[in-house]
């Protein structure tokens, strides 16, 4: 059985047994998905029985859902923070763009499950989780807003742009996941260091958002 990873930085504190079954959680997800996934298991993979995992967070689709909100929690809290601080609109969808790529590289189990979860439908996911979510897009689309006014971002619509720039993201991770667990690539490109895809993904938003004929600085 692998060993559940260690938890990543959070934007709440966790005690050690929360952590444990947290941590453990997320690995059984990402790698079966919500349905498929084993209460029995997650307790191994934390070291605790299963009536500790229903004590300290209820059931299993509670679990899941502080999986994801874990991830939106501390992107939000970020994200707002760049959109509210000082800088310009190009510097703050820099810094959106790379709290977006850290906060997914520390939580390598979250891209595929939320990949699958979208693919469902988002069957579980309640309205305060729905609300996390969208903090994220609030923070980018105020960042946006913020570069029209300036006149250095073209008439975008903020949440298109928004539903342009996060599944590379996601996607980006699900395939470097999927090449880890497959060693020999099958013949698929070989990954890309993450500065990389920061810079590229920086650029690609830049065009995406710049009014014609004017570069951002």
């Amino acid at each position: 059985m692998t060993p559940a990873p260690a938890l990543a930085p959070a934007a709440v504190t966790r005690p050690a047994t929360d952590q444990a079954i947290f941590a453990a959680a997320a690995q059984e997800f990402a790698e079966s998905g919500f349905d498929a996934a084993g209460v029995d298991r997650i307790a191994a993979r934390a070291g605790v029985n299963k009536a500790m995992l229903y004590y300290h967070f209820g059931s299993k689709r509670a679990l899941y859902v502080e999986v994801l909100r874990d991830m939106f929690r501390a992107v939000g809290e970020r994200a707002r923070s760049i959109a509210d601080g000082p800088g310009t609109a190009p510097e703050k969808l820099d810094a959106w763009i790379g709290t977006v790529v850290e906060q997914a590289a520390a939580r390598p189990w979250f891209p595929p499950i939320m990949l699958r979860e979208l693919a469902s439908g988002a069957p579980r996911l309640d309205p305060e989780t729905f609300a996390l979510m969208n903090a994220v897009f609030g923070a980018v689309r105020d960042v946006i807003v913020q570069g029209q006014r300036e006149g250095v971002f073209d008439d975008v619509d903020p949440l298109l742009t928004h539903l342009t720039i996060m599944p590379p993201i996601l996607i980006y991770f699900a395939r470097e996941r999927a090449l880890t667990a497959h060693h020999e690539q099958n013949g698929l490109a070989a990954p890309r260091r993450l500065d990389e895809f920061v810079a590229h993904m920086r650029r690609a938003a830049r065009q995406l958002v710049s009014t014609p004929g004017r570069s951002t600085p």
